[in-house]
């Protein structure tokens, strides 16, 4: 069922192998390992951080990114199953920095990932909407590529 997950900018300490496993070691990655790694030359590294009991992912070059993450469970026994890292890094914009998704076959979900990924992308263009001055959300992965199927095809099983 698709509401098998929920959205939330907090994630507990406990969390913190599941979300290194999703954010850097996730098995789809290679299908954008150039955009990725473009984009960590040109925003920096994410670092997982744990503070107050809660994790953050921080971005070096970036001040103030922030972070949506998809998770099944409780709020103290979460698990990640999507993140977002995203900043306002113009007057106009947020840009998507980093984004990963569990692989379909790991969710049991109906529409897997990409039901994930696409609640994930609605709830950012949400807060661009409410944020004065935003006029436009940017895909980092996507500002060198051709978009294939919508433009989430790989972001979607888990890149």
């Amino acid at each position: 069922m698709a509401d098998d997950f929920r959205l939330t900018s907090r994630l507990p300490a406990s969390s913190r192998a599941a979300l290194e496993a999703l954010l850097f070691f996730n098995v789809r990655q290679h299908a954008l390992r150039d955009e990725i790694a473009s984009t960590i030359e040109r925003f920096g590294i994410p670092e997982i951080v744990a503070q107050n009991g809660r994790l953050q992912i921080l971005v070096a070059g970036l001040p103030d990114v922030q972070c949506l993450y998809a998770v099944r469970g409780s709020s103290e026994e979460a698990e990640p199953v999507g993140v977002v890292v995203y900043v306002r890094d113009s007057i106009d914009r947020l840009t998507i920095v980093h984004l990963s998704v569990l692989p379909d076959g790991s969710l049991n979900l109906a529409g897997g990932g990409r039901i994930v990924l696409h609640r994930l992308l609605n709830q950012i263009r949400r807060v661009a909407r409410c944020t004065a001055g935003i006029e436009r959300v940017e895909l980092a992965y996507r500002a060198h590529r051709a978009p294939r199927n919508g433009g989430y095809t790989a972001l979607a099983q888990g890149a």
